[in-house]
């Protein structure tokens, strides 16, 4: 998908991190970043790596975030707590100004929660719960000023030979008239008054954060802990820059993982984790019309700054399913502490994004609409919305050594190897053999590779018996993640391709139907 909203924050800086929690796998594939949000007072210890890391972490080669959630203990605990924060300890935003709104407009944010941990069967059996809810109501506003006729320049409009009818009403009945002209516009021929439009639309967030945990000692051996996660968002897509185009996105997301830890001598342990998780989003275009065309298109007016229609990025959906098992085994031995795993991933994961699929049609001036021509900007269209399959295996494995030459110098080395199969649907570029040239150009199934070892080595030494000061060197190697929303956008042109609009028809590109869901070459 071109962009997961909610609690994900797509920046260039964190496609590279791996999130974890308790070591279970915490990534969305479709473009990076957690899944899963758990509420602070539910966070036991978190810990980042962000320079040299051993072998047994990788999957990524930024960041390596990990959280651990609270457990119960023999005394019994709860908490309540809310944090607040409101529109009536806040300044005035200017961008709010710049579209004249001169009052601090609405912004409530409570977090909400309660937790409580104890033990079910003292010395042997706890429990930990934590609910936060997230309630977030706010008004949002465009990051410039948007114009739109005054009540005398839509009067004007209306009265204009070669003005098309339906895209006059179109523009009317979703762009407000302004309260008075702040500049001009040419159309037709006719100067046409138009001054910005105050907007204020609503942006809320309803969240609602579960956390639960359970820890069991079967022994001084054997230890059973589980953990489970939930997340539901109730959200408004407010992408577009009209508030009467916003509509509400559901999204749900679930971790659950087992961990069984058996200690075989005081030297040798073995963890044991099973997991799955599960992330569905969806944001819907709505049922707007637009008459004669099959959907209402993504509409940009350059000389009013003004975005008409949906949010341009839908419709969309992701969904994600990751079932995980890792075992680790950790083994002393004088100064050296070897520890080796093994992790196996299957991930299922249907996704649906066509970049454009109701049409981008960008004017540089209003006039081109009105008058129905063809866009002068861009006029262009996604087709074939397809499915896609990130289906894939992955699996990962390592040793490593921490060997404490002295009590002051130690030496890690270690080495990891990561598989991982191509995504279901990336292999389907075998389509486009048709268009093979023999000894010029090919087109083949793209490859798994399998040559992935990753070698570490670190160096840790304090010099003297001050322990003050720490001089650290390392080399390691890793490999990234093809993240789905590469894949998804470059899929073969027989199951998606874009369609523009070249040359110039004349009157009437929309009431001719735009670039119509089943066109396959540029017209």
């Amino acid at each position: 998908m071109e962009s997961a909203r909610a609690h994900q924050w797509v920046v260039s800086a964190r496609r590279n991190n791996n999130f974890t929690v308790e070591g279970v796998d915490n990534n969305s594939k479709s473009v990076t970043g957690p899944q899963v949000f758990i509420p602070n007072d539910a966070v036991a210890e978190f810990t980042v790596l962000q320079n040299q890391f051993n072998a047994e972490f990788g999957h990524s080669s930024g960041g390596q975030f990990n959280q651990v959630v609270k457990s119960g203990t023999n005394e019994l605990h709860g908490v309540v707590y809310d944090y607040l924060r409101n529109r009536n300890l806040n300044a005035l935003d200017q961008q709010f100004a710049n579209s004249g709104i001169l009052s601090t407009p609405r912004y409530d944010q409570n977090r909400l929660g309660a937790e409580v941990g104890g033990p079910i069967v003292k010395n042997k059996w706890f429990y930990f719960v934590n609910f936060e809810y997230n309630p977030l109501g706010q008004a949002s506003a465009p990051a410039g000023t948007v114009s739109a006729p005054t009540a005398a320049g839509y009067a004007a409009l209306s009265g204009l030979a070669g003005i098309n009818p339906t895209n006059l009403s179109i523009l009317q009945q979703y762009a407000p008239a302004a309260a008075s002209a702040t500049s001009s516009i040419t159309v037709a021929g006719q100067s046409i008054p138009v001054g910005v439009i105050p907007i204020a639309g609503p942006n809320f967030q309803n969240a609602y954060y579960g956390v639960a945990s359970t820890d069991y000692n079967f022994s001084d051996r054997d230890q059973l802990r589980g953990r489970f996660i939930y997340n539901r968002f109730s959200t408004i897509d407010n992408a577009a820059t009209l508030p009467t185009f916003y509509t509400t996105v559901p999204q749900t997301f679930y971790l659950a993982t087992l961990a069984e830890y058996h200690t075989f001598s005081p030297t040798v342990m073995n963890e044991l984790r099973l997991s799955y998780s599960r992330q569905n989003q969806n944001f819907p275009a709505g049922n707007f019309k637009f008459p004669g065309l099959d959907q209402f298109p993504n509409l940009t007016f350059e000389d009013l700054n003004l975005q008409l229609g949906p949010d341009p990025n839908a419709p969309q959906f992701g969904i994600q399913n990751l079932y995980q098992g890792t075992d680790n085994i950790t083994w002393s031995k004088g100064s050296h502490t070897l520890k080796f795993g093994t992790e196996l991933r299957k991930y299922i994961a249907p996704q649906s994004f066509t970049q454009r699929a109701r049409g981008d049609y960008d004017y540089g001036t209003l006039d081109l609409f009105l008058r129905d021509l063809v866009p002068d900007q861009l006029a262009q269209r996604g087709v074939g919305n397809v499915v896609y399959y990130g289906d894939q295996i992955a699996s990962y494995s390592y040793i490593n050594d921490n060997w404490r030459i002295r009590p002051n110098f130690s030496l890690n080395l270690g080495v990891r190897y990561e598989y991982t199969t191509v995504p279901f649907s990336q292999r389907l570029q075998t389509l486009n053999a048709i268009s093979n040239v023999p000894g010029v150009l090919t087109f083949q199934e793209p490859k798994a590779q399998k040559t992935a070892f990753a070698p570490r080595i670190g160096v840790a030494y304090s010099p003297g018996t001050s322990g003050n000061t720490s001089i650290r060197a390392g080399f390691g190697m890793a490999y990234d993640v093809l993240f789905d929303n590469i894949g998804i956008l470059s899929l073969p042109p027989q199951l998606s391709t874009s369609v523009d609009v070249t040359g110039n028809p004349g009157t009437g590109f929309l009431a001719g139907g735009g670039i119509p869901a089943n066109a396959n070459a540029a017209r």
